[in-house]
């Protein structure tokens, strides 16, 4: 049985173990250790990646007694005992990430009674699958407003392991689908959940949670958010974005919006001018091929022209 490390310490990146086994997961070989710091795939959340004794680990994977860590390269055989090193960089964002989801899902429960009945998150993506439809905008910032708030409690966000005899006592967000004994995260007073994922150890560290959009699927609603590190890459990129903006449009970035209502104004008018001097083309065509015809003394039947630059529909027009 491999002994999870990331149980008992979240922020733990470095550790050494025996090899119990080998195999080829895949086309790929993969080691189980008596002992790992990895988290495997599992509950939503993704896999760490690092390395064994140096040989980069591409995914980790829960078989029930073992977990399984599937290597880029062979691991030598006389390596029996191996020193794992996590990606901490991926980790603190699987932390801060899924902390923030745990935040956001009890956010809407207590705002808009919405219960979260899925949710994913992958090197690019968060999201939360939510059990309601028509949620308004307002209703989407009342829970982000909660959310945050919580963030600057600060509360701390603790595990431990219950029997099944004490969940009935506990007020959960959601009841669990398995039997036997439950690892439990709690957020302070705020969120009581069963999950084997890591966390931050308090709502501060999520740093900030920021709903993108929200899309409705079937008769759920799939919020789109990012929380920490992501937060701060999304401002910074839509910061970027608006000071370009404004410098092209020769505004400051608070009116951004009346500069492109105007722009937006303008290019209808040109547009609406444009085609009234196309009809006015093409009636003037229309005559002027008209009296062509009639000064060749006969009624016309059949008329040929070319229009180079005209657009197909001036010519269909004409035709008419």
């Amino acid at each position: 049985m491999t002994i999870r490390l990331y149980y008992d310490n979240a922020y733990q990146t470095d550790f050494t173990a025996d090899v119990v086994a080998r195999a080829e997961i895949n086309g790929q070989p993969a080691v189980a250790l008596d002992r790992t710091a990895f988290y495997p795939t599992g509950g939503g959340q993704p896999s760490d990646t690092g390395t064994l004794n140096g040989v980069p680990v591409v995914d980790v994977r829960d078989e029930g007694d073992l977990i399984w860590h599937v290597l880029a390269g062979l691991l030598p055989l006389d390596d029996t005992t191996v020193r794992g090193e996590i990606d901490w960089s991926r980790r603190w964002d699987h932390m801060q990430n899924h902390s923030g989801q745990h935040i956001l899902s009890q956010s809407f429960i207590e705002t808009h009674d919405a219960l979260t009945v899925a949710w994913h998150l992958s090197d690019t993506s968060l999201t939360i699958d939510l059990n309601r439809i028509g949620l308004s905008d307002e209703a989407l910032a009342d829970a982000e407003r909660l959310a945050n708030l919580v963030v600057q409690r600060n509360l701390p966000i603790t595990a431990r392991i219950v029997s099944e005899d004490e969940l009935p006592a506990l007020a959960l967000r959601k009841q669990p689908a398995i039997d036997g004994p439950l690892r439990l995260v709690e957020i302070g007073d705020f969120d009581r959940v069963a999950c084997s994922g890591t966390h931050v150890a308090a709502t501060a560290q999520v740093g900030l949670i920021k709903l993108l959009r929200a899309e409705r699927r079937g008769q759920e609603t799939r919020i789109h958010f990012v929380c920490g590190g992501r937060a701060l890459a999304d401002y910074e990129r839509k910061h970027d974005l608006t000071r370009r903006l404004a410098l092209w449009f020769g505004c400051a970035e608070d009116d951004l919006d009346v500069a492109v209502e105007r722009i937006h104004e303008q290019a209808n008018a040109n547009y609406k001018a444009l085609k009234e001097a196309q009809t006015a083309l093409v009636e003037a065509e229309a005559q002027r091929l008209l009296a062509t015809a009639a000064r060749n003394g006969s009624e016309p039947h059949l008329i040929v022209a070319q229009y180079p630059g005209w657009q197909s529909e001036q010519v269909k027009q004409l035709a008419l």
